[in-house]
């Protein structure tokens, strides 16, 4: 059986959703003491073309967003032809460039033994330039695309290509997913609840290099996929990001980690340009800006030295005490109303920080960081994340209290979410840790999530559904009146002081002739 190593969270090393092959130890009969299970923390510089991450979703209060490290040691790219017709709700098509969020358009999802279609909503829409791929199919149909994206085959998901001859890709002759006849794509007709399907039609007979750079769209669905030319096409957010990359979501998520290398200098260029519109940043949206990591490569503070010079807003969301080794440029924003921190505090009990975020400072520490900053003028609030049914929910109130007596003004929440990658190593941190509870806290988990796991979709998937949720919602609206908390968690920041980076450009000789 896993057991859990001293200092992290994650009791194993899944493989990553699209690693080829998987190893198995098994034991050779031979006993000996086992070693200490340890595993030590690796630090790599990753290079950047940029630096700031957008997104549209309605129900996340901020529009850009920064993470200087990937990993944290606390504890997509998929793109399709913007003509290419997507198959809508109604029956109609759009085409993939012209899609907008909360669009109803045709997903799939599986039910027993087979896929069928249901409807689902477009979450996010984006655009990228890159390589292209042009796969034709027997009858016809012809899909332009990026070499990392996916299809769905007789034989699950596989990629167009792959450089690192780990991941499954796709071959001539092999049948995609979907409409069998190409007419059915503008048919108009209705297929909810009908099951998805193969036909000699959906035949691959040829995947071509277009050798040129595109412009390619691609989109994030409730189901994860969606109908691009009749076919199943996957889309697809901190440990998921690193199977992206060749690695666990697992362990290595913990302890091969990676800083932004020039983050400031990336900064820089990007807020210079004429076309940047200010709007508050946030950092720390997908992995701790306050890690311990960040006390000797310093990239965050070397943003916010970035920021200050330019009287940018910002948001900061932390679980580390570090933050407050920052104080002296943060007290300058807060004079201009420029900054807010956050900080993500689950738990007041030391042996559930040290089960859930191993890592991480302690609540007091936090606490005392909180009120450092608050002490010297810098507005801060508080993020009850995750709230975790039986484990950690009973606590909300005293949290909530500790933090307003801290200095917090505001407060959020936002309830346990289990997204693909996360949701079987859950499970093992249940079964280690919580034996006795795990059952009953799936169960809830459960039935705040529409019977699964995870919901990934807007307005629902940060506070959940059902009467649980319900009654969270309104057992922290209360207290959060009781204690006189802000009614808005939404700060207002001022963009009218933004001041662009001087941009430079090499110095030009003058001909004076001779």
């Amino acid at each position: 059986m896993t057991t859990a190593m001293k200092g992290r969270g994650a009791l194993s090393q899944p493989p990553g959703r699209f690693d080829k092959l998987t190893q198995t130890l098994e034991h050779d009969g031979w006993y000996e003491d086992e070693p200490e299970r340890r595993v030590e923390t690796v630090v790599l510089p990753e290079p950047a073309r940029s630096i700031i991450s957008r997104n549209n979703s309605p129900d996340i209060h901020f529009t850009q967003s920064i993470n200087p490290y990937r990993g944290c040691e606390h504890g997509c790219v998929y793109c399709i032809q913007g003509d290419t017709p997507i198959l809508m709700a109604d029956g109609s098509t759009k085409p993939l460039a012209e899609l907008k969020e909360r669009d109803a358009i045709i997903g799939t999802e599986r039910h027993g033994w087979c896929r069928r279609y249901v409807k689902t909503r477009v979450l996010a829409h984006w655009s990228v330039t890159k390589s292209a791929v042009r796969i034709t199919l027997k009858d016809g149909r012809a899909l332009v695309t990026g070499h990392d994206h996916r299809f769905l085959t007789e034989r699950g998901w596989k990629f167009v290509t792959d450089t690192t001859a780990k991941r499954p890709t796709l071959g001539v002759y092999e049948r995609l997913m979907g409409l069998p006849n190409s007419a059915d794509v503008q048919s108009g007709r209705a297929i909810e609840g009908q099951v998805v399907t193969t036909a000699s039609s959906l035949s691959i007979s040829s995947i071509e290099p277009l050798n040129r750079e595109m412009q390619l769209f691609d989109i994030t669905t409730g189901t994860e996929d969606f109908i691009a030319n009749g076919v199943v096409s996957h889309n697809c957010y901190a440990r998921p990001s690193h199977a992206y990359v060749g690695l666990s979501p697992g362990l290595d998520f913990e302890t091969k980690l990676f800083y932004k290398q020039d983050a400031a200098k990336l900064l820089e260029k990007e807020l210079a340009a004429p076309s940047y519109k200010c709007s508050p940043l946030m950092i720390g949206a997908n992995t701790d800006p306050y890690q311990p990591i960040e006390r000797e490569h310093r990239v965050t503070r070397s943003l916010l030295e970035v920021l200050l010079r330019c009287r940018h807003p910002v948001t900061i969301t932390t679980k580390g005490a570090l933050v407050a080794r920052d104080v002296d440029l943060l007290t300058q924003l807060a004079r201009d109303g420029l900054v807010r921190v956050m900080f993500s505090i689950p738990s007041l009990s030391n042996d559930m920080k040290r089960a859930l975020e191993p890592r991480a400072a302690s609540a007091a520490a936090r606490l005392k960081a909180m009120r450092t900053l608050a002490e010297a003028g810098v507005p801060v609030g508080l993020l009850v994340a995750p709230i975790i049914p039986i484990l950690t929910e009973h606590e909300v109130e005293d949290v909530l209290a500790a933090a307003r007596e801290a200095g917090a003004t505001a407060a959020g929440y936002t309830m346990l979410r289990l997204p693909w990658e996360v949701k079987d190593l859950f499970r093992e941190w249940l079964a280690e840790h919580f034996p006795d509870r795990a059952a009953h806290v799936m169960s809830i988990v459960r039935g705040m999530r529409g019977e699964r796991d995870n919901d990934p979709n807007f307005g629902t998937r940060m506070k959940a559904v059902g009467p649980f949720a319900e009654l969270m919602r309104q057992r922290f609206r209360l207290a959060c009146r009781r204690l006189g908390y802000a009614a808005h968690q939404k700060p207002d920041m001022p963009t009218n002081l933004f001041s662009p980076p001087r941009r430079t450009h090499p110095q030009m000789g003058l001909d004076l002739g001779s």
